[in-house]
C-alpha cells in the first residue's frame, strides 16, 4: 500500500496558548487535511518524529492525536513501511463533513464552548466537524471559498467583528452555494440563518434589575463595533428599559483603539499592556461624567472586569459605590474579588442548534433565512447594590 505522494509536515499547525491541549490541536489537523482531500488517499504521513520535531512538542503528545486518528479509520500502520492515509473525501457519499469558521486565534473559552455544542450535534447525525481559522493575511469570503472548493458539504461561521461590507464583499459571499449558517452575530447585508443568544431580553432582565436597586445614573459601555447584532440589541434594551422607567438613557461610552476586540487572556494576563488604551479611556470617561453613573452596564464580561480594574485605580468601592455588571457568564467571573453579575448565555445551545440548521439546509430545506434566539439567565452577584445614598 506504499505511494510515491509524501505528505508536508509543514502543513499541521498547533498554537501553544490555545485553550484545547497539544494532541486535540494535532488531531483537528489531521482530521482537516485528509477529510478534505489536501492529503490524498494512501498517501505517506509524516512520521511522529518529524512531526515532535516541525511542532517542537513531545512524541507521545503526537502519539495520542495519531492513535485517535488511526481508531477513526483515517490512517493506516503498516510495519516497516510507515503511515499512510486511509480515508478518501469520497467515502462521504453517506456521510460528510462541515467547518466550523472562527477568526480568533486561538479559539477563545466561549468559542470552544460553542465548538463542542455544534461538534456534538454534527456527529449525532452523522457528520464530521473540521475547524478551521482564517489567518490575518486571509479574507474571511477567501476562505469559505476555499471551504466549498474542497467540497465541504456547509460552514458553521462565527463571523468576523467588522463595519458594514462594501457591494463588493457582499458579492463574494453571495457566490457561495454551499449552506452558511452565522453564530453569534449576524452580516448585514446578506441572507444567511443566525443563531445567537436573546441579546434584547437578557439586557432587558439585567437593565430591570438594575433599575429595581434604585439606580438612576446608568450608561452602557460597549467597543466601538456598535454595529454588530448582539451590540445594537443590548443598547436597544438598555435604551427602552431606562424610557420605561422614566429615566434619561445616556449615549453609550465607547472604548477601544481601532476596530478590535479584547479576550480574555488580555484580561486576565497581568503582564500584558493590550488593554492600558481602553482602561485609561475607562478612566477618562468616570472621572467626566457629570453626574458620575452609579452603575456601569458593559457589553460582555471582559469589559466589565475592565471597569473593576478601573474603578480600582480611580478608589471607588465596587459595589458600595458603582454597579457594574456584564454579559456572557465567563466561568472566571464567579472567582473575581467581586463575583460579577451578569447574563449567562447558553453557548452550547448556539452551537447545538446552528449546527441542526445547517444539517437541515444540506438535507434540503429551503424555507427563509431564520434568526434563532437561545434564552438567557441573570446572575445576579456581589457586583450589583443599592446606589449610595447622595
Amino acid at each position: 500500500m506504499s505511494s510515491t505522494h509524501e505528505n508536508a509536515v509543514t502543513d499541521i499547525k498547533v498554537l501553544s496558548e490555545s485553550l484545547y491541549s497539544l494532541h486535540i490541536q494535532l488531531h483537528h489537523n489531521l482530521q482537516r487535511l485528509i477529510y478534505t482531500g489536501h492529503w490524498p488517499m494512501n498517501s505517506l504521513v509524516p512520521s511522529e518524529t518529524q512531526i515532535a520535531r516541525h511542532l517542537n512538542i513531545s512524541r507521545s503528545t503526537v502519539r495520542l492525536a495519531m492513535q485517535r486518528a488511526e481508531l477513526e479509520g483515517l490512517i493506516r500502520r503498516i510495519p516497516g513501511k510507515g503511515t499512510f492515509v486511509a480515508h478518501s473525501r469520497h467515502n462521504d457519499h453517506q456521510s460528510g463533513s462541515i467547518a466550523y469558521v472562527t477568526p480568533y486565534q486561538p479559539v477563545s473559552e466561549w468559542g470552544a464552548v460553542i465548538l463542542n455544542g455544534a461538534e456534538s450535534a454534527a456527529r449525532a447525525r452523522g457528520y464530521r466537524l473540521l475547524y478551521c481559522r482564517r489567518n490575518e493575511h486571509q479574507s474571511e469570503a477567501h476562505l469559505l471559498q476555499e471551504l466549498q472548493d474542497d467540497h465541504i458539504a456547509g460552514i458553521l461561521l462565527w463571523p468576523e467583528a467588522r463595519t458594514a461590507l462594501t457591494p463588493d464583499e457582499i458579492a463574494r459571499y453571495q457566490q457561495l452555494h454551499i449552506p452558511v449558517v452565522l453564530m453569534d452575530r449576524s452580516i448585514p447585508g446578506l441572507d444567511y440563518d443566525c443563531v445567537t443568544s436573546e441579546n434584547y431580553a437578557g439586557a432587558t432582565t439585567l437593565m430591570q434589575h438594575l433599575i429595581e436597586l434604585g439606580h438612576k445614573h446608568i450608561v452602557f459601555l460597549t467597543h466601538r463595533y456598535t454595529e454588530l447584532l448582539t451590540v445594537a440589541e443590548r443598547y436597544r434594551a438598555y435604551e427602552d428599559a431606562m424610557r420605561q422607567a422614566h429615566l434619561s438613557p445616556a449615549k453609550f461610552w465607547l472604548i477601544g483603539d481601532g476596530f478590535r476586540e479584547t479576550d480574555e487572556r488580555q484580561i486576565l494576563d497581568p503582564r500584558s499592556d493590550a488593554v492600558a488604551v481602553e482602561l485609561m479611556q475607562i478612566i477618562r470617561y468616570i472621572q467626566e461624567a457629570t453626574p458620575r453613573p452609579t452603575a456601569v452596564f458593559a457589553l460582555n464580561d471582559i469589559i466589565a472586569i475592565l471597569v473593576m480594574r478601573a474603578a480600582a485605580l480611580l478608589g471607588i468601592r465596587v459595589p458600595d459605590e458603582l454597579s457594574i455588571a456584564g454579559f456572557d457568564d465567563m466561568p472566571f467571573t464567579t472567582c473575581l474579588s467581586v463575583p460579577l453579575t451578569t447574563v449567562a448565555q447558553d453557548t452550547t445551545a448556539i452551537g447545538q442548534q446552528a449546527a441542526h440548521l445547517l444539517l437541515n439546509r444540506i438535507g434540503g430545506w429551503d424555507g427563509a433565512p431564520q434568526l434563532d434566539q437561545i434564552p438567557t439567565t441573570l446572575h445576579v452577584r456581589q457586583s450589583t447594590a443599592a446606589p449610595p445614598k447622595m
